[in-house]
C-alpha cells in the first residue's frame, strides 16, 4: 500500500471517531431526565367577607381544622361538618372529643 493511501486511510478512520487508540474510554451515558415538579398545594381559603365578629371566629376555627386534614367549607356557620371535624382533630390529638372548643383545643390547632 502506499504511504498516500495509508494516511487518507488514517484519516478518514480518525473523522469517524474510529482511530486505533485515540479514544479508549466509552462514551457518557445520556443525563438523567429531570424530576417533574410537584404540583403546588391549593391556595388557604381567605376569610369570607363580611362575616360578623362571632362568624370570624368560627371561620378562623374552620381554617384550622382545614390545615389539620379536614375538607370544610369555611363560611363562618357553625354546623354539624364543623362539630364532626372538632371533634375527629380532638381525638386524634388525645383530647375529650366534645366538638366544642376550648382553650386546650384551640392550642392544639395552633390557634
Amino acid at each position: 500500500m502506499k504511504i498516500r493511501t495509508l494516511v487518507l486511510a488514517a484519516g478518514c478512520l480518525a473523522a469517524a471517531g474510529l482511530a486505533g487508540c485515540a479514544n479508549q474510554n466509552p462514551p457518557p451515558p445520556p443525563p438523567a431526565p429531570a424530576p417533574a415538579a410537584a404540583p403546588a398545594p391549593p391556595p388557604a381559603p381567605m376569610m369570607p367577607a363580611n362575616l360578623t365578629p362571632a362568624q370570624q371566629k368560627v371561620a378562623k376555627v374552620q381554617m384550622a381544622l382545614n390545615s389539620n386534614g379536614a375538607n370544610l367549607q369555611v363560611d363562618g356557620k357553625w354546623g354539624p361538618k364543623t362539630a364532626a371535624a372538632l371533634k375527629s382533630f380532638q381525638s386524634a390529638h388525645g383530647l375529650k372529643p366534645t366538638g366544642t372548643m376550648n382553650v386546650i383545643t384551640a392550642k392544639a390547632l395552633g390557634m
